[in-house]
């Protein structure tokens, strides 16, 4: 290398130029990107749900209520002998209890922090909140003058004692009328297809064969992130281990089960940092090996790994500074950077190995091209920005960035660069025919009409199936899945807001549907006040004579006299109940959570409220999936006429279409070639489409630009197979978004290749040659 820059004082010192400004690039984005990690840490997603953006207020208001369920995790420990399942539980518990992430742990929900924080909460005004059963009591005694039900209600409290909800409630409330409350939502919050129950004051699940002791965990918030989640799964999954490794050596039946959001997006998480890291590492052994056939020579291969390590430097720091939060598919779409980025090194590395040009005269020969190359590229990355998927954005902005990296180091660096070596040739020259093309064309038209698109969000997201198998197991247990089905309800105020969902609660449940509703927890304040009227009176009455003498004289009329509604905390319900109101587009939002979808006649009583509907929330992300494709097939044409329009100025017209045909035609085919290994087409199949053409592109505007020679022949078959290696490996993702993305790039290259050797590109025209 050194040898190619002292050739000559004075285009020495030009070349000299040319590595300083290199490696001023090199220092300068280096030094951003210590001072970017230095001064905060990097934020991450994984999941192709976080990458989502919905723009309508509605699914923004599911969403945001949805992330309630971000930090809670439940285990359930089975054993054959319930006193071995209890024993296990305790253990678990007591090695999770000093976790810096762990916010709260508990088995019975009555022996709890969440008890005592409840009990304080509602104590505060204790008849602001009346249970279903206490508030017909009560109305039944004022109209039918019965006092036998409020004595008989109160002595059967009374009795239990025992009973942490009633002996932590009389501290606050004489009259158990706080106790029988929370007894009665504790117990709405359980109900479903479940058998929860008490057996010798333990909480468990009554399973067909097993019992299951329940572990409930709440993590913090500032612990939900990629890094830390992954490290509380990797916890968890050890402690599952430990016991199921017990249970097997004593032979006995015993089963921990597992499920919360965090859980997949941990593995999801996992699974992408291992596709980053193989598929990288795959990509990178074997662009070397390619490099070392071409060139039989340690030389080019520093210079295109520095090619390589620049494109990779460039798009990080742009990447980093553009975003504040980075999907880790992100960086396994870029693992395609690879390809890309060492092509623009093969086609100046591979004029000075054929020929002994000065470095200006190589700069000049590659620089239209390498221009070309760079702007489709680019351009046709940039069509992603009009998705609404912002993994997709940072695909765009760090490929982007890289290739401009690339571009700038394959023109600064390599041509300065000498060697001597003749590797192996990767030429290939076929009898050139239109026929080929047609052919190609025909196929694509006859086989259009059969594609099948999908784009259902279930079909394109990582799934752990060991993950998805203990949540349904514990969904049918529980009667609860991991993420609810929601209708939503807006308003004006949180007071109209809870009104609207207590009328919905109520009718839903005369229905027979389960669900969870914040009106469970928090009433509006004139429901609060009416509660607290509805007390009132029967004191008056002297309806609560009949127990009055076992409590305190003034103790009804003491908290009848302090008695008002208490302030609405939906953050309060929402740690301990999962259940919010959340501020979206100036209204307010909450969400009753259904354990099943609605049926006909469910449907049809919430569509008579004017501000509640029904949220399929993966349907409406299949959907918005659905309406980008078809944008993205609409943008795709004036995209091309742009190209055509660019490649006219330079080729002419008639070289232009038939140039552009080439890359569209390989594009379509590999739509149709995918469909032969997947189910149904997607998006991401549609995405890849876009970069075949501006990759193909490259492939025409060099044998158009120099001719159908043996060397451009060599530096295109280079370009090809790295681009088909690096794409290649993704279709092995796990994820079938990058999988569909990666196998329709692979084919779709291929395509363009041979369809690019095989069509004759070269006319005589004096346009051209000028």
């Amino acid at each position: 290398m050194t040898k190619g820059l002292n050739q000559g004082s004075a285009k020495g010192l030009t070349e000299r130029s040319y590595l300083v400004l290199w490696l001023l690039m090199v220092l300068v984005c280096s030094a951003i990107l210590l001072l970017k990690f230095n001064k905060s840490e990097q934020q991450y997603h994984a999941g192709l749900l976080a990458t989502l953006e919905i723009n309508t207020p509605k699914h923004q208001a599911a969403i945001s209520l949805g992330q309630n369920y971000q930090n809670k995790l439940l285990i359930l420990v089975s054993h054959q002998q319930l006193e071995q399942a209890v024993a296990m539980a305790s253990e678990i518990r007591a090695r999770l209890q000093h976790q810096p992430w762990l916010e709260n742990v508990y088995s019975n929900p009555l022996n709890s922090k969440q008890l005592q924080q409840l009990v304080s909460y509602y104590g505060a005004s204790p008849f602001s909140y009346l249970a279903d059963k206490q508030k017909a009591i009560l109305t039944s005694a004022l109209t039918d003058k019965q006092t036998d039900a409020i004595s008989a209600q109160y002595f059967s409290l009374l009795n239990q004692w025992a009973d942490p909800i009633v002996s932590q409630s009389l501290e606050k409330d004489a009259t158990l009328t706080l106790a029988s409350f929370i007894k009665e939502r504790l117990s709405i919050s359980t109900q479903g297809n479940s058998h929860w129950q008490f057996n010798q004051q333990e909480f468990m699940l009554k399973g067909d064969d097993k019992n299951y002791i329940p572990i409930f965990i709440s993590i913090k918030a500032e612990f939900t992130n990629i890094r830390d989640s992954v490290d509380i799964y990797q916890e968890l999954q050890n402690i599952k281990a430990s016991y199921t490794h017990f249970a097997t050596e004593n032979k006995s039946a015993s089963e921990v089960l597992m499920t919360g959001m965090i859980l997949h997006s941990a593995a999801a998480s996992l699974q992408a940092q291992f596709e980053i890291s193989s598929f990288g590492l795959f990509s990178l052994l074997g662009v070397i090996l390619i490099i070392l056939l071409a060139f039989r020579a340690i030389t080019p291969l520093l210079a295109c790994l520095a090619v390589i390590g620049s494109a990779l430097l460039v798009g990080i720091v742009a990447l980093t500074l553009w975003f504040e939060t980075i999907h880790l598919l992100a960086f396994v779409f870029a693992v395609s950077i690879l390809g890309i980025a060492v092509d623009y090194g093969f086609h100046v590395l591979v004029l000075r190995q054929q020929t002994q040009a000065s470095a200006e005269s190589i700069r000049r020969k590659v620089f239209l091209p390498l221009t070309i190359a760079l702007v489709s590229t680019i351009a046709g990355y940039s069509l992603f920005f009009t998705t609404p998927i912002t993994l997709l954005h940072q695909v765009v902005v760090f490929v982007g960035f890289g290739l401009v990296g690339a571009y700038l180091s394959a023109l600064l660096l390599l041509p300065s660069i000498t060697f001597k070596s003749r590797g192996t040739s990767f030429a290939v020259l076929p009898k050139q025919n239109f026929a080929y093309l047609v052919i190609a064309m025909v196929i694509f038209a006859i086989s259009i009409s059969g594609l099948n698109f999908d784009d259902h969000i279930g079909n394109l997201n990582t799934k752990s199936t060991l993950l998805v198998q203990e949540e349904q197991k514990v969904a049918r247990l529980t009667g609860e899945s991991v993420y609810p089905y929601m209708v939503l309800i807006k308003a004006n105020s949180q007071d109209e807001l809870l009104a609207d969902a207590q009328r919905l609660t109520k009718g839903l449940r005369g229905q027979g549907t389960v669900l969870k509703s914040i009106a469970d927890w928090q009433l509006s304040k004139s429901a609060q006040q009416n509660n607290i009227d509805l007390v009132t009176a029967n004191w008056r009455l002297n309806n609560y004579q009949t127990i009055a003498p076992y409590f305190d004289e003034s103790a009804i009329a003491s908290l009848i006299s302090q008695a008002k509604p208490i302030a609405t905390m939906p953050s309060f319900i929402a740690q301990n109940m999962g259940l919010d109101i959340k501020e979206v587009a100036g209204k307010y939002w909450t969400a009753l959570l259904l354990s099943a979808p609605v049926s006909d006649m469910q449907m049809q009583f919430i569509s008579t409220f004017e501000n509640a509907s029904y949220v399929n929330l993966p349907l409406a992300l299949s959907q918005q999936l659905a309406e980008v494709r078809t944008n993205v097939l609409q943008l795709a044409l004036p995209a091309m006429l742009v190209i055509l329009v660019i490649l006219s100025l330079y080729f002419g017209l008639r070289s232009a279409f038939i140039m552009l045909l080439v890359p569209t035609v390989s594009a379509g085919l590999a739509l149709v070639f995918s469909q032969l290994f997947q189910p149904s087409l997607n998006i991401f199949n549609v995405l890849a489409c876009l970069l075949i053409i501006t990759l193909a592109i490259d492939y025409v505007v060099f044998f158009r630009s120099h001719g159908v020679t043996k060397i451009i022949s060599h530096t295109i078959s280079l370009s090809a197979l790295s681009s088909a290696l690096t794409f290649g490996v993704m279709s092995f993702s796990t994820t079938p978004a990058v999988s569909s993305f990666g196998l329709t790039l692979l084919i779709g290259i291929c395509l363009a290749w041979l369809l690019s050797h095989l069509t004759p590109l070269t006319f005589t025209n004096k346009k051209a040659k000028n």
